[in-house]
This record gives structure tokens, sequence and C-alpha cells, in this order.
């Protein structure tokens, strides 16, 4: 089996002592494919020298909610105008969060719209992080400014507006070590509902550790584990999801495999 981890971040500082050797065990748990997500300015070009540095990583740039007031979109043009764009693969990640603060909504909604717009300027996939904000993400991406390319939502919190919208527009999701966790058992009906051709895998490492090694640092090595329960849910063998995840992948961010 080969696994596509669609969101790491191995420009976190967790692994600058040990990232060779982090690497290394997950090409030999047979991840062939890593896809680097960022969340500011310096994130962005770190992301961007990992894909120098190791083939069969790519990059994402982009600004995470959380940074809004921190970073402006114009710095992110500024980054991919400069560097090498073969290996830039999309935008993000972008979009809402909600979890600890709710009184910069319509800065969010601001920094979240020009990023759409980068993506639709430079022809790029979207990735959306949306964190307690369904609503808030399906009204933007409805009503306001929809990708004209391909959209990802990373970490996918489901509810049954963003899954009718997934289904309407054939965006993809992504499942982390999250759907490991018993308090998102609901997600199992969910997971039902998205077709096999719609759903990739991830790991959002260093955070989200799978069951069992919850409260760990995450790597892709762990895919494995969140294929299984995917697996799972979906009552399909494990190497069959594990085909059609990778291949959707591979596709979705247009990897010459």
């Amino acid at each position: 089996m080969r696994y596509f981890d669609t969101h790491a971040h191995y420009n976190d500082n967790i692994y600058e002592n040990d990232i060779d050797a982090v690497l290394d065990e997950c090409k030999a748990s047979n991840v062939k494919y890593i896809i680097n997500a960022s969340y500011d300015i310096i994130s962005s070009k770190k992301s961007i020298e990992l894909s120098q540095k190791y083939d069969y990583i790519y990059a994402l740039i982009g600004i995470h909610p959380s940074e809004v007031g921190n970073c402006k979109v114009d710095e992110l043009y500024d980054i991919y105008n400069s560097s090498d764009k073969s290996k830039i693969v999309g935008i993000g990640e972008a979009g809402y969060d909600f979890a600890y603060v709710k009184d910069n909504k319509e800065e969010q909604r601001k920094l979240f719209i020009e990023q759409i717009e980068m993506a639709n300027n430079l022809k790029l996939p979207l990735i959306v992080h949306s964190r307690d904000a369904s609503e808030s993400t399906y009204q933007t991406i409805k009503c306001e400014k929809s990708p004209e390319n391909k959209l990802l939502f990373h970490c996918f919190q489901p509810s049954d507006d963003l899954v009718r919208l997934v289904l309407e527009k054939n965006y993809t999701v992504a499942f982390g070590g999250n759907i490991t966790y018993p308090r998102n058992e609901s997600f199992k009906k969910y997971i039902k509902e998205i077709p096999i051709e719609n759903i990739v895998l991830e790991t959002d490492c260093p955070y989200l550790s799978p069951i069992p090694h919850r409260g760990k640092r995450n790597t892709s090595a762990n895919l494995n584990i969140i294929c299984e329960k995917l697996a799972e849910y979906k009552e399909l063998d494990v190497e069959i999801v594990s085909d059609i995840v990778f291949k959707n992948a591979v596709e979705f961010f247009n990897i010459k495999d």
C-alpha cells in the first residue's frame, strides 16, 4: 500500500532537530508524497524550502485565520512570484477558526476571500480550514466567493451544510487522526454519505495524532492507522481504500506519479 499525506507541517520547529530521521521513517512506512501546508509568511517560505530539498514534498502557501492582522496576502504573492513555482501546488490553509477568537469574524472573512481570489488568479487548488465555523464557511463559499478551481476541506469537520456543498460541488475532503477519536463517532454517518472518490488522507502533523498515539508528536508514518479507520467506516477493504485515496490525492494536486 502507498500513502499520500495531503496536509503536514514539517515547517514546524518541533521537527528541526530530527526531520531527516522522521522523513526516513515516513518513507519506510510507504508514504510516497507529502503536501506541506503553511499558516503565515515564514512558514510559507519554509514549505517552499522543504519542497526544494525533498523531491516527494510539495508546498502550500497560505495564511491561517489565526494570523489575521499579522500577514497580508500581498506578501504571499511576493513569495509566489519570487519562487520556483513548480512545487507550489495550492493556497492554504485558509478559512475560518472560531474556536478561540470570535470577535474578528469580518477580518477573517476578508482574509479568506482574498485567498480564494488568489487561488482563482493563479489557477491553484484552495485548501480550506474550518474550525467551529461551518456556517460562515458555507456562506462564504456558496454565496460570496466560490473557488474556480479545486477545493479541499482540510481536517474536515462535517456538518449537514458542508457535506451538501461537497456533494453539490464535487469538492474533496481530507480526514485525519481525529476520526479515530471516540468523541467523533458521529463522523461515521457523514463519511458514509461522502463518496470515496471525494476523500483523501492527511495527518496535520505534528498535531492530531491518531489513537493509540494521541498526545504524542504526529508524523505521516501514522497514515496507515487513519486509512484503517476510514476503511472500517466505509466498510471496504483497507487495500482498496488506500489505493483509491492515494489516486484521489495524486489527481487533486496534479502530481505526475
